[in-house]
């Protein structure tokens, strides 16, 4: 499957606010991800873990809107996709939330391998 094809499953899922599923469907086992300049962190299943403790704080989903993106597919579900969005919603603890963030997603053998998002995003606290 095209790279192409592989992330704009991935924009579909954000679409419908399936970001754990996401997560699940479309990462790597060891995958590493970063928020600005935060430690990297590693590992698909505590990522969905932490996005599911997240998501209990979001009362409401608005919607991405994917403002460009550019795809370098090598072959066989390898290559970069750098995107930027915005994405907005309700959180218990801060109101409505807009994000403007740019991704930068590489992948190998159909899954992400290694992620890291530049933007404004600050989840606050993570309930236990």
């Amino acid at each position: 499957m095209s790279l192409e094809k592989l992330h704009g499953q991935v924009i579909d899922y954000l679409k419908q606010g399936k970001f754990a599923e996401g997560i699940d469907d479309f990462y790597a086992e060891n995958v590493i991800a970063q928020e600005n300049s935060s430690d990297p962190f590693q590992g698909r299943e505590a990522m969905a873990a932490n996005e599911r403790k997240f998501l209990q704080k979001v009362t409401a989903y608005h919607g991405i809107e994917v403002l460009a993106s550019d795809i370098e597919d090598l072959g066989d579900g390898n290559g970069t996709v750098f995107y930027q969005a915005t994405m907005k919603w309700d959180q218990s603890d801060r109101g409505s939330v807009v994000v403007n963030q740019s991704v930068l997603e590489h992948w190998k053998n159909g899954k992400i391998g290694r992620i890291r998002f530049f933007g404004n995003f600050d989840p606050g606290p993570l309930p236990a």
